[in-house]
């Protein structure tokens, strides 16, 4: 099972909505998390772009670096600038960044633009781990 962690600065947009779309996506193949640097409560406009899709947000929390500090990743994914140098500490053996705004989402319509964005970026990393995982490329 590849295990993947996901870091915002905030933990309260961005890495929220990637770790559950993942999880809902492929969670016989993955463990998710997801930490922030300075972690905030869960963005509502987040949460409510997640159930549109019906994507299960049960047992999202935002939570601090600290809480994954004995942990080791496969893949750490930087999803903001303010936390990339804070991702590459975390023990991994492969980084990436995927660079989004950070930022409380202002309306759903923004938050909805987001989850899809990001949702298009999972697909990618699944269909691609997939692929290496089968050895065919």
């Amino acid at each position: 099972m590849t295990s993947v962690l996901f870091v915002c600065h905030s933990n309260s947009v961005c890495s929220p909505i990637a770790e559950a779309l993942l999880n809902h996506l492929a969670a016989d193949r993955y463990r998710v998390m997801s930490a922030g640097v300075q972690p905030q409560t869960l963005d509502a406009n987040a949460l409510a772009a997640l159930s549109k899709l019906n994507v299960n947000t049960s047992g999202l929390e935002s939570k601090n670096l600290d809480a994954v500090a004995d942990e080791y990743f496969d893949i750490v994914i930087s999803l903001c600038d303010q936390a990339e140098a804070a991702a590459q500490a975390v023990p991994a053996t492969r980084y990436m960044a995927w660079h989004f705004n950070d930022a409380p989402c202002c309306s759903e319509a923004d938050a909805t633009k987001m989850t899809q964005e990001i949702y298009e970026r999972i697909k990618l990393l699944v269909l691609v781990q997939d692929r290496q995982e089968k050895n065919l490329w």
